[in-house]
């Protein structure tokens, strides 16, 4: 669910997912959208079995001893269902709230680092590069010492921290069959230098979906979602290079983004259907299968506006999680 919709809607969303025996239901964190925290927080007094996955929030709009206690406070809230997703930001959105944009790998890790320590319970004192905490010491009990942190990184040196001392991994939106190829490849590197085994490591999917039998409405919501995003996008990235968009046309999103025109006219149908789950119930079974084939344990679908969240999650519960393998 992403902060587009309403919050009474993620609960119905949450509350659907859970009666479908979906796994997991995940709630985005975008700015300056709806915020991710409240979403989990009233899901998880809606639900009783489902997890409930955070993706995800940054080391720099909050200290890791914030983020600890809202960590901490959403597990007790859910009893232990939780996951909860930290990546260093979007660098557009961190520099419109003014945060110097600098060594995101390291401040992650620090951030990592502190969080995991203050979850447990102790009375914490860190000095860092990026970080401090002085006699830091939650005032109840975590109910976990060690909440799941799964993180979300792009490129290839973030994936492989995320290999390193993640939890799991979340796959921005856009993500590939080819890109989770490679994605699966540089955290193994990570987690082989830390000596690690990646036998329980979750891989998280995010795929905006849109099912329709008519493909040209479906194509037409798809595109209409896409140009919030795309003209942000890193040009010749990880994410665009797999999925066959060139620097080229990701500069030009970004022009006709930033002269006010429809970015959505420049979005080929070739790019969306690389980008987007996009098409009818068969069709879309077949595009979520090919990521999964790929390494994706969890895919997400991430419900785009224009559509219903939760006629999206009725129609995964009855006519494609069963078909998927």
């Amino acid at each position: 669910m992403t902060g587009v919709f309403p919050v009474r809607e993620a609960v119905e969303l949450a509350k659907t997912s859970e009666r479908m025996g979906l796994g997991s239901v995940w709630f985005a964190e975008d700015y300056f959208f709806r915020g991710g925290i409240p979403y989990m927080a009233a899901a998880s007094m809606a639900t009783e079995k489902i997890r409930i996955g955070l993706g995800v929030v940054n080391p720099y709009s909050r200290h890791p001893a914030l983020i600890a206690m809202e960590f901490a406070t959403i597990d007790e809230m859910c009893n232990k269902r939780a996951v909860f997703g930290l990546g260093s930001g979007v660098p557009y959105w961190m520099s419109q709230m003014g945060f110097d944009f600098k060594k995101p790998l390291s401040r992650t890790r620090e951030c990592v680092e502190v969080v995991r320590k203050i979850m447990t319970g102790k009375n914490i004192t860190h000095e860092g590069r990026f970080f401090t905490t002085k006699d830091v010491k939650l005032i109840f009990e975590p109910v976990r010492k060690k909440a799941p942190i799964y993180l979300a990184f792009e490129g290839k040196m973030g994936l492989k921290l995320s290999g390193e001392i993640g939890d799991g991994v979340i796959l921005s939106i856009f993500n590939t069959p080819s890109y989770v190829k490679f994605a699966w490849e540089r955290i193994e590197v990570g987690a082989k230098k830390a000596g690690r085994s990646t036998e329980d490591f979750e891989m998280v999917s995010y795929l905006p979906i849109v099912i329709n039998d008519d493909l040209d409405k479906a194509m037409k919501v798809a595109k209409d979602f896409a140009k919030l995003y795309l003209p942000h996008s890193q040009g010749g990235g990880p994410l665009m290079e797999h999925a066959g968009v060139t620097v080229e046309e990701t500069a030009s999103y970004l022009k006709a983004a930033e002269e006010g025109k429809d970015v959505a006219k420049l979005i080929t149908d070739k790019a969306i259907q690389a980008l987007c789950v996009v098409g009818d119930i068969e069709s879309c079974i077949r595009q979520i299968q090919e990521i999964v084939n790929a390494g994706a344990n969890t895919p997400v679908a991430f419900p785009v506006p224009g559509t219903d969240p939760i006629v999206l999650a009725n129609l995964i519960g009855e006519k494609i999680a069963s078909h998927l393998t």
